[in-house]
């Protein structure tokens, strides 16, 4: 059935233009596509294919994807790495809109309109090779016609924050031969593995370039398809730490949110930019007002979030956090914060090691005193376990 629907959709795409859309059991969103386009071809490399379904010797961290195209990889990197921050390069206007509407459920993913190059500068359309996957693009002869701001992996990685990518995806068309022109560049250091779609046959020495940079005696090498896959033999990274757990988040997926003693006036509950939540506290002498999640923790053993009260004026706000065992209904957590009006903070609290599944309740009421609830904006913002 599934190799039916994926034909299904390959003839589709061949006999319409316009967008259209596909719908894969394990994804929670739809993956969209262009009909007419390369779009159908890179989606059935990925799902159908398993292009990037090869081992990796370490779990990626930080997953840096050159040539991010129309999102199909990001996605299913997300999905496999679910811990994993990916950060998309894509240099195409026209593809990147598509990236932006493909990856959007996908909270861990973070891009930018831009090609990757040796240095920072602009570059130039140089030629189109099977579709709107292949922009092959270089230095114009006159540094001013470049319409394509370029960027080197150094300065992707301090445009994102990161210190350093632990995967890097590349598939960018020939400019491989000047993004790994340096073998001595520091960001190579703590690379843990790379793949890499050779494009020798638009740019001579692409493969030369990249063999370069990776050590035999330190790198293995393999190849899945069109992919040349180097990766570390013995990894130089810490252990990982436990994956932070977002309790409010924009996630693919849904995940449950349980409301207590909530005003059902628009401002008695709403979330926001994808991790806070305003949860206005009930008038003086009501119940609190909660929310709750339900987490299958692993290891996790700090609760940390942002508190945020900017009405004035209001009265004071006593923020509440509480954590449940599920398997013996154990109080782990039952600490509480304060807000006076306009205040504003970071709230930290340790918990024992957490595994296993645990409800964590958020709450918030009105201090002894308080006269009214009026303009009491409590806000949390982007709680979560550590």
């Amino acid at each position: 059935m599934r190799a039916a629907y994926f034909a299904h959709l390959e003839a589709l795409a061949r006999q319409h233009v316009g967008l259209c859309d596909a719908r894969l059991p394990e994804y929670a969103h739809p993956l969209f596509f262009r009909a007419g386009t390369s779009d159908i071809a890179n989606l059935l490399q990925i799902f159908r294919d398993g292009e990037y379904d090869f081992a990796l010797h370490a779990t990626p961290r930080r997953i840096l994807d050159l040539g991010a195209y129309v999102g199909y990889a990001a996605v299913f990197l997300a999905r496999r790495f679910t811990a994993a921050q990916i950060f998309c390069i894509e240099p195409s206007p026209s593809s990147f809109r598509m990236l932006l509407l493909n990856t959007l459920p996908y909270r861990a993913i973070s891009h930018l309109n831009a090609a990757v190059w040796r240095q920072a500068g602009r570059l130039a359309l140089a030629g189109l090779h099977g579709g709107d996957w292949g922009n092959q693009l270089a230095e114009p002869a006159d540094p001013k016609a470049g319409g394509i701001v370029c960027h080197g992996v150094a300065d992707l990685l301090r445009l994102r924050g990161w210190p350093s990518a632990d995967y890097i995806k590349c598939d960018i068309e020939g400019a491989e031969a000047a993004v790994f022109a340096d073998p001595a560049a520091a960001w190579l250091a703590e690379v843990e593995a790379l793949s890499a779609d050779l494009h020798d046959h638009m740019q001579p020495g692409c493969a030369e370039a990249i063999a370069a940079c990776f050590d035999p005696a330190q790198f293995e090498t393999s190849r899945r398809g069109e992919f040349v896959i180097y990766q570390r033999r013995q990894t130089t990274r810490a252990a990982d730490p436990p994956a932070e757990l977002a309790l409010i988040h924009a996630s693919a997926g849904l995940s449950p949110m349980r409301a207590s003693n909530v005003s059902a006036d628009i401002w008695g509950c709403f979330l926001f930019e994808d991790r806070g939540c305003q949860l206005h506290p009930n008038p003086p002498g009501g119940p609190p007002a909660q929310l709750s999640f339900t987490c299958l923790c692993d290891g996790q053993s700090r609760f940390l979030t942002s508190l945020a009260q900017p009405g004035r004026p209001a009265g004071e706000v006593v923020f509440r956090v509480l954590i449940r065992r599920l398997a013996d209904g154990a109080i782990l957590l039952d600490a509480e914060a304060r807000l006076p009006a306009g205040g504003q903070g970071e709230w930290s609290e340790r918990t024992p090691l957490l595994h296993g599944p645990h409800e964590i309740v958020l709450q918030t009421a009105m201090a002894e005193g308080a006269a009214d609830n009026w303009r009491a904006w409590a806000r949390w913002i982007n709680p979560r376990l550590c």
